[in-house]
């Protein structure tokens, strides 16, 4: 039944049953907003089963109204009667705003990192990209506060999905996951080869973290479980290998990542490459108090030294000189004249400058054309490179 009233001429409807019953495709729904802001003193209010019924008036939560059929009556809307003045008895009219808000738990709710981040396997020093998704659940505990702090104005008739709160509290859930694994592996020295057996532990630190950020909308967080973390294949694979290399032996394991190392200083070409490397190594195996050992133990098995030309030659025990082009910085085999990835002249030793043959260092002619070189200065006698134009002792002009 409805009563009508006139307004400019026209008749309009004031609700006398209220009720909701979701969505007609049986959709999951989080809050909705009834359609009708005309009501009458008198009228039914049905809320129903995991359910609650909030009036809003002037962007105020008022009254609240939990599962059964209510009869509106000033006795029961004692906030909205102080706010509006309501008349005492009879089918008055009134305006407000009613929310119907879903109670129950919804609890299939999915988060996961949209992006990689980088975190360091405590036990084998390997930088990883993590990423690491799972399930929660979702219950509104203070219906007045998720309306006021997190809904907010909503179009009348329009239902707000838990999609919208899970897209509101997805940054704040994968920010505090990520400080919280990456916490909890470092303190536990857990390498992430085995992260699977703590699934459950870090899952309960990871709900303890967001628990107040949930409370400070009225909302719970429910049965949060982190299901993965994972590292690319690639990096994984890499982890899996260092973790047996390590197997046979701390001596094999320390060879291998001295060897990996030369390949990345190779590549930064320069000391400070070596010295970062080197600062790497410790950090990453876990020995800081090593690193220096350890890095002695590079520089014995890799000879290396400037090649005078701005670049450097590495040289591993037993093998040939491997020579890093002066331009690029790309490692070239011994005896190679021009670099295989620049095409530029890989300088070695002395620089014939007739034909551009590399000499050792103190050689006195070309071997290739018996160019002399060396410039002896006409002042002091010293002898300096052909390259140079002036004396390196006394700064004649050669």
């Amino acid at each position: 039944m409805a009563i009508f009233g006139k307004k400019d001429g026209h008749k309009e409807a004031l609700i006398d049953r209220i009720k909701y019953d979701g969505p007609q495709d049986g959709s999951p729904w989080l809050v909705y907003k009834y359609p009708s802001e005309k009501f009458v003193l008198g009228s039914q209010l049905i809320v129903n089963q995991g359910q609650e019924a909030l009036f809003f008036k002037g962007g105020e939560a008022l009254d609240l109204f939990g599962a059964g059929t209510h009869t509106l009556q000033t006795g029961n809307l004692p906030l909205l009667n102080k706010l509006v003045n309501l008349p005492f008895g009879g089918d008055t009219p009134f305006t407000a705003e009613i929310y119907y808000i879903n109670k129950t738990s919804k609890l299939n709710m999915n988060w996961g990192t949209q992006n990689p981040f980088p975190v360091e396997d405590p036990k084998y020093g390997l930088l990883l990209s993590i990423r690491s998704h799972g399930t929660y659940g979702l219950r509104i505990n203070d219906t007045r506060m998720f309306i006021t702090e997190l809904v907010g104005a909503v179009p009348n008739g329009s239902t707000v999905t838990y999609q919208f709160a899970s897209s509101y509290f997805s940054g704040l859930l994968v920010s505090k996951v990520k400080n919280v694994i990456s916490a909890y592996m470092i303190k536990q020295k857990i390498s992430f080869l085995e992260v699977t057996g703590y699934l459950d532990e870090i899952s309960k630190n990871c709900e303890e973290a967001v628990k107040d950020e949930f409370d400070r909308f009225g909302a719970e967080i429910v049965n949060f479980y982190v299901e993965t973390i994972t590292p690319p294949k690639d990096e994984y694979e890499k982890l899996r290998t260092y973790k047996e290399e390590l197997s046979l032996g701390g001596d094999f394991y320390t060879q291998r990542r001295s060897l990996d190392i030369m390949e990345n200083l190779a590549e930064n070409n320069g000391a400070g490459g070596l010295a970062t490397a080197g600062a790497g190594l410790g950090m990453g195996l876990g020995f800081a108090s090593q690193a220096g050992g350890m890095l002695g133990g590079v520089s014995s098995a890799m000879n290396i030294r400037p090649n005078g030309s701005g670049g450097m030659n590495i040289q591993a025990n037993g093998s040939g000189m491997a020579n890093s082009c002066p331009h690029c910085g790309a490692a070239n085999p011994e005896g190679q004249k021009f670099c295989g990835s620049c095409g530029k002249p890989v300088v070695v030793g002395v620089q014939c400058p007739k034909c551009g043959k590399a000499n050792p260092v103190g050689q006195a002619f070309c071997g290739d054309c018996g160019t002399k070189l060396v410039k002896v200065c006409p002042s002091c006698g010293k002898e300096n490179d052909p390259s140079q134009k002036f004396c390196g002792d006394c700064g004649t002009q050669l």
